[in-house]
């Protein structure tokens, strides 16, 4: 194949495990001085994508974009570098999850959430910035990782679980019931899937398998459902000792996870246990801020190839990439997708 193919072809070939012109490529990253609006959001999203002409755009909100409506409290620092620094989380007691009202970006089915309707906007900003030829992933976090950051963390959730299994329940089904409709929104507004990640939940480092079996995957499950008609979800677990074997088999088309870590599988590994899947990633994050690794960063692009051979295969880092990166490393790898 010698003709150059549109974003969308490319990207819809890898996940068919078809033969494509080159990798697709794709990296993602904060903007803390930017992210704290919606304006802001979206032009830092549009230059990241114009600089670097990626073949998804995973928007990236900030991190806390979720928990805000329901009450978490942040400093927002105004410095790219520097992320929100959480003041006051929501969630102190297990019953604390009980009060939790469903959220809805209009107020039609659920209180009104101003944060939510910011966020399901910028998607039609950067839809209509962008045009449709542009694979565009919505960022959204699974109902356990949503819990965690409501009650400050994942030690904070562990505890509440020993203190308090029912009511956590209780909670999941409100968060669950609201990320639902927010992410099936989310396509409505021109995402062409969802970007969904585990955080802090999906690795033995937090939980057992057992929690997440019981805590995470049925809410994670209704997640999907709710968003089945997309073509390009990719689901991250992030993290050491994760658990992405065991949510291999979630019905997503791409996959994303920390496979530089030791504990971790490696990506030849992941292509037999998800051999219907496109993997993501081959880079270690830890290269980017490094100007001097371009070496080793291209060493590990030339190893991921090799690795993968034919498989489903999209190059990128195994996680969002640090603020203080250096733009030449990113250089290096958008242009290591063109050889």
């Amino acid at each position: 194949m010698t003709a150059p193919l549109m974003k969308r072809e490319r990207l819809a070939r890898t996940v068919q495990g078809r033969p494509v012109d080159r990798l697709p490529v794709a990296l993602w990253r904060h903007f803390h001085a930017q992210e704290a609006s919606r304006e802001g959001l979206v032009a830092a999203m549009r230059q990241w994508q114009k600089t670097y002409d990626w073949d998804f755009l995973k928007i990236n909100p900030r991190a806390s974009y979720h928990v805000e409506d329901w009450g978490n409290q942040y400093t927002f620092s105004g410095i790219d570098h520097v992320p929100p620094a959480l003041v006051k989380a929501s969630v102190h007691r297990p019953d604390d999850f009980q009060h939790l009202d469903r959220l809805d970006p209009t107020g039609a089915a659920g209180r009104r959430s101003p944060v939510l309707a910011d966020h399901l906007a910028a998607v039609s900003d950067l839809r209509r910035a962008l045009g449709d030829a542009m694979p565009l992933l919505m960022t959204v976090f699974t109902p356990m990782s949503i819990a965690a950051d409501l009650a400050g963390g994942p030690q904070a959730l562990a505890n509440l679980i020993r203190e308090g299994a029912a009511m956590v329940h209780v909670g999941l089904r409100t968060i669950t019931d609201t990320f639902k409709d927010f992410a099936a929104r989310c396509l409505g507004a021109g995402a062409d899937g969802i970007f969904l990640a585990t955080t802090q939940t999906a690795t033995l480092a937090n939980f057992t398998a057992d929690q997440y079996a019981e805590f995470g995957r049925p809410y994670d499950l209704e997640i999907l459902a709710a968003t089945r008609s997309a073509p390009l979800n990719l689901l991250h677990v992030c993290q050491g000792r994760s658990m992405v074997r065991d949510l291999a088999d979630y019905p997503v088309a791409m996959l994303n996870w920390d496979m530089a870590d030791p504990s971790n599988p490696t990506l030849d590994q992941m292509a037999l246990a998800a051999p219907a899947k496109a993997l993501v990633g081959g880079v270690d994050p830890k290269l980017f801020p490094d100007g001097t690794a371009r070496g080793r960063l291209l060493d590990q692009v030339e190893a991921s190839r090799k690795a993968m051979g034919r498989r489903p295969f999209v190059l990128g880092s195994t996680c969002t990439i640090d603020a203080t990166s250096d733009p030449e490393m990113v250089l290096a790898l958008r242009g290591a997708a063109e050889q």
